[in-house]
């Protein structure tokens, strides 16, 4: 699904690149009540948060990776720099394409600038991209989010059901359940721009902890055995 979905974007800019014609590109003034403007640029910030959100999770499959001290690090690193090239490079195309107004003022940014490359066919075709993109996210959050119950139960602080092992498939099976369900009643709910909003911010908040745990353990512990030396330690974990 990743070969997929990284497919279909290089695809987008590969069109936009050879099909696209130069669309001004004019800077937009959109206003706001001032009450509102506080609340209007968190929003906008929340699709940039949610795009370079997700290498942390890779700590989650830490007991199941051979040589982790070697490959997660990596993973992260050359992960997190193809992300940004990808996403810097759809956003250019949109751009190139579109004009920066249109962008501003399209709901549907990337439909709107396959129709103007290939016709009609290309906003179906993005259509489909967007369900395999879909189930990528979806298979990478079963991937790794049971493993954070299934670690907790295993070590005696969750529902011992969380700790079960498949028979056939050696998967965490229990915890794979129960995240279901709790997916599941949270898309009953029908607030799914709601629980979006909020699990991207709680998900910055903690990896923000994160880098002061660390700051306060590499001031309160400096002597502790540390695997992984990183230049421009204290820099890195402010930004």
């Amino acid at each position: 699904m990743t070969s997929l979905k990284v497919g279909a974007v290089v695809a987008i800019v590969i069109l936009g690149i050879t099909l696209g014609k130069l669309s001004g590109i004019h800077p937009v003034l959109i206003t706001s009540p001032a009450q509102d403007s506080i609340g209007a640029i968190l929003m906008a910030i929340v699709p940039a948060m949610a795009a370079y959100n997700g290498f942390q999770t890779l700590g989650q499959l830490g007991g199941e990776i051979s040589n982790p001290g070697r490959n997660i690090p990596r993973a992260a690193i050359l992960g997190s720099l193809l992300v940004i090239s990808l996403y810097v490079l759809i956003n250019w195309t949109y751009f190139h394409i579109l004009g920066f107004s249109r962008v501003a003022q399209s709901q549907y940014v990337a439909s709107d600038a396959m129709v103007l490359l290939i016709g009609n066919s290309g906003a179906k075709w993005i259509t489909v991209a967007m369900i395999v993109s879909a189930f990528g996210s979806l298979h990478a959050n079963f991937l790794t989010g049971p493993r954070i119950p299934f670690a907790m139960a295993r070590d005696g602080h969750f529902f011992a059901f969380a700790k079960r092992i498949h028979s056939v498939f050696h998967t965490p099976s229990g915890a794979v359940i129960f995240q279901g369900c709790v997916a599941i009643l949270l898309v009953l709910t029908g607030t799914y721009q709601e629980l979006y909003s909020f699990v991207i911010f709680a998900i910055w908040l903690f990896l923000a902890l994160t880098a002061v745990a660390l700051i306060r353990l590499r001031t309160k512990e400096p002597d502790l055995p540390r695997p992984f030396r990183v230049w421009g330690y204290f820099q890195i974990a402010m930004m």
